[in-house]
């Protein structure tokens, strides 16, 4: 893992070198005349040398030239060398002691404090075809220019009739795998169309084509008789309300007679009917306030239901039941 942060002792920088000092400056006074020792240069003198170095009069003098020319033209060549030993040194030595990773083939991250930026826009990629991240964490919102899910772009704007064939086909290439698996599998029948009382498979279009024959958007007639969900009624039920949202007819059958207040409609226009198969009094209260789910009764007055008696009630828009006449 990298380290968090690289400190002074991590770095690969020498403090001391093998070489010594030709001399050292001193702001001290010194000799009158010379201002020199074996090893201290005055500060005065110093300033002197680097005048006359400045000035090129080391150059001027033919003595001098002639003397240490080859020395002047060795330190000439290695100041250029040193030019371009520093270049680099400065760029790369710096860069490998405080980013350890920044030109190496791979590194191991552990925390990012910082944000995550490239240099230039839309340029460098994160992965390859051959070589990708596994799972992708993001808290927040990603903005993506295009998205490609397994070979499918996924644009910004879904077109719903595109979305209605993808699905659509899915189903279709759902079922026949399975279709496959049952048949791979040595087990069961596969039916080309859905039949009636047929417990086998389908396959293909088998089930949008028989679900197809039996709905019509267009309209229609429906045959046929519809059951009734029939609930038995022994007693008075919980304060004297009935729940109709999941029955529409309720079948007394008590010794005891019974009051009801109100009945609890799954939907306006829901009709219901109640029977009296028992021998005590079934009585709907009346209530000419309009409170919801009441009984609304013409002429103001309760409702009695005698033995083999039954009636019919219809709810209305204004939440409450009337009696079907």
């Amino acid at each position: 893992m990298a380290r968090e942060e690289r400190k002074k002792e991590d770095l690969f920088i020498k403090e001391k070198r093998r070489s010594k000092n030709f001399f050292v400056t001193s702001s001290a006074k010194m000799d009158a005349t010379e201002g020199i020792t074996k090893t201290t240069i005055s500060s005065s003198v110093f300033t002197k040398m680097s005048q006359s170095f400045a000035q090129g009069d080391y150059l001027l003098d033919s003595g001098i030239r002639e003397q240490n020319g080859a020395v002047l033209y060795m330190l000439q060549e290695m100041q250029s060398d040193l030019d371009d030993v520093y270049n680099e040194v400065s760029a790369s030595a710096f860069q490998a002691s405080f980013f350890p990773f920044a030109r190496i083939d791979s590194g191991s991250f552990g925390i990012i404090s910082s944000s995550l930026v490239p240099d230039k826009d839309s340029k460098y990629d994160l992965g390859s075809s051959g070589k990708e991240w596994n799972n992708l964490y993001v808290d927040g919102t990603a903005y993506i220019d295009s998205l490609d899910l397994n070979g499918t772009n996924i644009t910004t704007t879904l077109n719903a009739k595109a979305l209605k064939t993808h699905i659509s086909g899915a189903f279709t290439a759902l079922s026949a795998s399975i279709a496959t698996d049952i048949g791979n599998a040595g087990g069961g029948t596969v039916d080309t169309a859905l039949k009636n009382g047929s417990t086998n498979a389908v396959q293909n279009n088998a089930v949008f084509d028989g679900l197809a024959t039996k709905l019509n958007l267009s309209g229609g007639t429906m045959t046929g008789l519809i059951q009734p969900i029939v609930t038995a009624v022994k007693s008075a039920p919980n304060k004297n309300t009935l729940d109709a949202r999941a029955t529409n007819v309720f079948q007394f059958n008590s010794k005891q007679a019974i009051t009801i207040d109100m009945a609890t409609a799954a939907h306006t226009g829901q009709e219901m009917t109640i029977v009296n198969l028992g021998q005590g009094t079934i009585t709907i209260t009346h209530q000419s306030k309009p409170i919801q789910t009441s009984f609304f009764i013409y002429g103001g007055s309760n409702l009695s239901i005698a033995t083999a008696q039954v009636y019919k009630f219809v709810f209305t828009a204004v939440n409450q039941w009337l009696v079907i006449q």
